[in-house]
């Protein structure tokens, strides 16, 4: 055993980024959500900020695999040129179905899926990495792990707010009795979970950090659909955490896929994910962003005396439908790509 622990890694990438990734973005996350509740005429500002320097960023994030270089682009072609124009249609025909209102629905639920997968991916990449293993049954660990999830998700939908970032939204028809249950059953489940893992834990058998993203990730779920009850301020908490951590996440893969230096192919990206240069990678995407996003709106400003679909709506949310299905095609485990450039086998 001894000699296992000396030669397996203990960390993602460092102490110093593991700590910040698994503390650091989750404590970043419930701040905002506190001051969202604390000072709600700040809601706006803070809401800004978040699309601003996370959340655009962070769906930029995901073109870095795909478009800053000839190689990733005709690897990836189906995904950046029939795809996006069958997304954009298909929120053409929502919107000319049920109005925005259809697609700020979709996009509430379908975001929620997409978090929690995201998540279970960080899981797995933290337990193959550091080779933690959760304590007790596995089926009854994944079981929990997407229970908890669900049964926020369902008090979320239980309650008689309905109106999401300012739009009325359509929630699942859930009775208040049902979304309980679930809720008390999902919490014997993690209390049954949390048990076998402090065992583990004392027994020196898990990973602290693989322990403290697990618990960051039922944290996280339970604050913002069921501990807050505005459904715009929950929102903002899951939305900080899920932002800031793809960021970490994306960088991290870049970082390791150039660690042996600039890549002539690769050549823009693989020169900003170099050791040290993280700053000039973020501010780097920051920029990108604005300018991807500021001409949506310009263009958007410009065509809008010609249309009464709100091409806004559009854009938007096609880009967001459209890197949700990307992500989940580019960044599975079981792919060598990946499985090289977190240096997971």
């Amino acid at each position: 055993m001894s000699a296992i622990a000396e030669i397996a890694p203990i960390y993602m990438r460092s102490r110093r980024f593991d700590r910040l990734f698994v503390l650091g973005i989750p404590l970043l996350a419930l701040t905002m959500g506190a001051l969202a509740l604390g000072h709600p005429q700040y809601l706006v500002l803070m809401l800004t900020l978040d699309l601003a320097l996370l959340g655009y960023h962070h769906v930029i994030s995901t073109y870095t695999r795909l478009l800053f270089d000839m190689k990733s682009a005709r690897q990836h072609w189906a995904l950046l040129l029939p795809l996006p124009v069958v997304v954009f249609a298909c929120v053409y025909l929502l919107i000319r179905w049920g109005g925005v209102a259809a697609v700020a629905t979709l996009y509430m639920h379908w975001q929620w899926y997409h978090y929690t997968r995201q998540s279970e991916g960080i899981n797995k990449a933290y337990g193959m990495k550091t080779r933690s293993v959760q304590a007790g049954n596995a089926l009854f660990n994944r079981l929990t792990f997407y229970l908890v999830p669900v049964a926020a998700f369902l008090m979320m939908s239980a309650r008689p707010e309905s109106t999401f970032l300012g739009i009325e939204v359509w929630k699942l028809p859930v009775p208040q009795w049902l979304a309980q249950a679930t809720l008390a059953t999902a919490g014997a489940c993690l209390a049954w979970w949390l048990a076998a893992q402090l065992r583990a834990l004392r027994a020196g058998t898990l990973g602290l950090l693989h322990f403290a993203y697990l618990c960051s990730h039922y944290l996280i779920y339970l604050v913002s659909y069921v501990a807050i009850r505005d459904i715009t301020n929950g929102w903002l908490v899951i939305n900080v955490w899920h932002n800031a951590q793809y960021i970490a996440f994306v960088w991290l893969f870049n970082s390791n896929q150039f660690k042996g230096g600039v890549n002539r192919q690769q050549l823009a990206l693989s020169w900003l994910s170099q050791e040290g240069r993280w700053p000039l990678y973020l501010m780097a995407c920051v920029a990108l962003a604005s300018v991807v996003y500021r001409s949506i709106d310009a263009t958007n400003a410009y065509l809008a005396n010609y249309t009464v679909v709100p091409l806004v709506v559009i854009a938007y949310q096609g880009i967001n439908f459209h890197h949700y299905i990307v992500d989940s095609i580019i960044w599975k485990l079981r792919k060598r790509d990946v499985q090289s450039a977190l240096k997971i086998g």
